[in-house]
């Protein structure tokens, strides 16, 4: 388990991460939250790239400074260190001369990904560095794999690959991979853990997130704003209207009732949410959460 107690981390003109408190369980725990949120500064954190300016992290019960805990981690940030001259080989030997792996893991998924072992680096894409960096990760023996934006710019297939081995591996390790969309997560993590400007918005099993949203499309006979159906007592999280079409989503449980009570709606009907407005939704809710303390 990875305990963080407190954790504070400042930078000039800002807190990237203000004193956050959170477990991580083992399995696959999805990190999301806006660009800006705080969770590549929170992987930092972790793996002790970045040093803390408050409260702890415990990796297995130590401190993630002590070399126990630094060996047990490994992050791959966004942009990881290579040589554009050396190969696939010779980038492997060089994390290899860094932290435990396992060779035949990353051949495998190599040739999965049909990438070559002896060309340049300095000649692939974006796309295929960040797989071969995935490989090196995924061939990893220790126990905490953090992936900062691990599925950024890569297509459908190569994501279903890299989340085949990620699932394959987490009945032994655990892993959090950030991400600003949620799209690119599903059907791969346990949990999620939500930022939002360097706090904990929310966090629990992924099948969780947005059930506490209602969404409704109704047509009315006048408009409403946000603060008409406040002072109604609905709880108000996005109001817009489309044509005819009023578009609301609450948390409100009598919702419902108070708009039929009110207004005599032509139309009142809830509607399924999908996975991007959930996200969203979630970040704004947090978001104000955050303003209002």
């Amino acid at each position: 388990m990875i305990e963080i107690k407190n954790l504070t981390k400042k930078f000039p003109n800002v807190i990237a991460v203000n004193n956050l408190s959170l477990n991580v369980d083992k399995g696959i725990n999805g990190l999301i939250g806006e660009n800006g949120a705080g969770k590549s500064t929170l992987l930092r954190l972790i793996a002790d790239v970045y040093q803390k300016d408050g409260g702890e992290i415990l990796i297995d019960g130590k401190p993630n400074s002590d070399k126990d805990s630094r060996t047990n981690v490994f992050f791959l940030c966004d942009d990881p260190y290579h040589s554009s001259n050396g190969n696939a080989i010779s980038t492997l030997d060089f994390y290899e001369s860094l932290f435990d792996l396992d060779k035949e893991v990353f051949k495998r998924m190599m040739s999965k990904l049909s990438l070559p072992l002896d060309r340049r680096i300095g000649t692939f894409s974006k796309g295929m560095r960040r797989q071969l960096f995935l490989c090196i990760a995924l061939s990893m023996k220790a126990n905490y794999i953090l992936l900062d934006e691990a599925f950024d710019g890569l297509d459908p297939i190569v994501q279903d690959v890299i989340k085949e081995e990620i699932i394959k591996s987490s009945s032994e390790k655990t892993f959090i991979v950030s991400s600003h969309n949620l799209q690119s997560l599903e059907r791969l993590c346990d949990n999620f853990i939500l930022l939002s400007k360097g706090r904990l918005g929310k966090e629990g099993a992924q099948e969780d997130l947005g059930q506490s949203f209602t969404k409704y499309q109704m047509i009315l006979d006048k408009d409403v704003s946000k603060e008409e159906l406040e002072a109604l007592g609905i709880s108000t999280i996005s109001i817009k209207k489309v044509g005819s079409i009023t578009m609301l989503v609450t948390t409100s449980k009598d919702a419902e009732q108070i708009i039929k009570d009110n207004y005599n709606p032509r139309l009142l009907e809830s509607i399924m949410i999908d996975n991007d407005e959930v996200i969203k939704l979630e970040m704004l809710l947090a978001k104000e959460r955050m303003e209002d303390k």
